[in-house]
């Protein structure tokens, strides 16, 4: 077994060593895998974040040294020095692992493959620095086009968008909604619902903004959104059936 790093912004992981294959999922800029082999120009890879497997182009893959911090907003443009007007070399997601440097400033000095760049230091926490309302990480999603597979904040779907948001808060749960029916503790009285707490259908989650809205990255609005939490439950009915489990994180 070998370890590297990713080192684009966005890595997909399919399900074969093609890239016309199904996307399953995607690595984030500096999270770790672990190789088992290559085929057809494509690492068979294990994310050490949550154990997901798949393929991916072995272009993407190299060597960072370790993280020290995370990306906390949807988005930061990577430039090639502290002036904001320098120019851009690449944009992270949310969930982006990165090693600081050196601060500069305003900016941060931050490693990439081909040597540093520099992203707002406002844009950063440790990696130990965890959140205490992760849902308004979620929050700050809203908008984001939904996208089967996709984990960052340039596409994303459902259980992506509670992987992502949980793990700001210092949890970490499972990739699939399925897997994440099992997340924290069992709620019993629908009408004891609050913020955070998760929603599931066969096939989807949602998050609690409060007693009666829902959050959600969702193929209906294409994006994430919000919406009245009776209006989701009609809707989803006739694709999905019936809410499945009521759960609470415990962070």
């Amino acid at each position: 077994m070998t370890y590297q790093q990713i080192i684009v912004p966005v890595a997909g992981m399919r399900a074969e060593p093609r890239l016309d294959a199904a996307l399953d999922n995607e690595g984030l800029f500096g999270e770790t895998v672990e190789i088992s082999g290559t085929e057809n120009g494509f690492a068979c890879a294990r994310l050490l974040v949550d154990g997901y497997e798949g393929w991916i182009d072995v272009t993407a893959l190299g060597h960072l040294p370790a993280a020290t911090a995370y990306v906390t907003v949807p988005m930061t443009h990577v430039t090639s020095t502290p002036d904001i007007k320098s120019p851009g070399l690449f944009t992270l997601s949310i969930g982006s692992a990165v090693q600081v440097r050196a601060p500069a400033g305003e900016m941060v000095e931050v490693a990439i493959a081909n040597g540093y760049g520099f992203v707002p230091a406002g844009h950063l926490r440790a990696l130990n620095d965890s959140l205490a309302d992760w849902v308004a990480v979620a929050e700050t999603l809203i908008g984001s086009p939904y996208k089967w597979g996709g984990r960052s904040a340039f596409g994303l779907d459902c259980s992506a968008l509670v992987q992502l948001a949980l793990a700001a808060g210092g949890v970490r749960v499972p990739r699939d909604s399925g897997p994440q029916h099992d997340i924290g503790t069992g709620i019993a009285d629908p009408g004891n619902l609050q913020r955070g707490d998760l929603i599931f259908w066969r096939g989807h989650v949602g998050i609690m903004l409060d007693q009666d809205r829902l959050l959600h990255a969702n193929a209906y609005h294409m994006a994430v959104a919000a919406e009245p939490l009776g209006q989701a439950i009609d809707r989803i009915a006739a694709v999905a059936g019936p809410v499945t489990a009521l759960r609470r994180p415990v962070v």
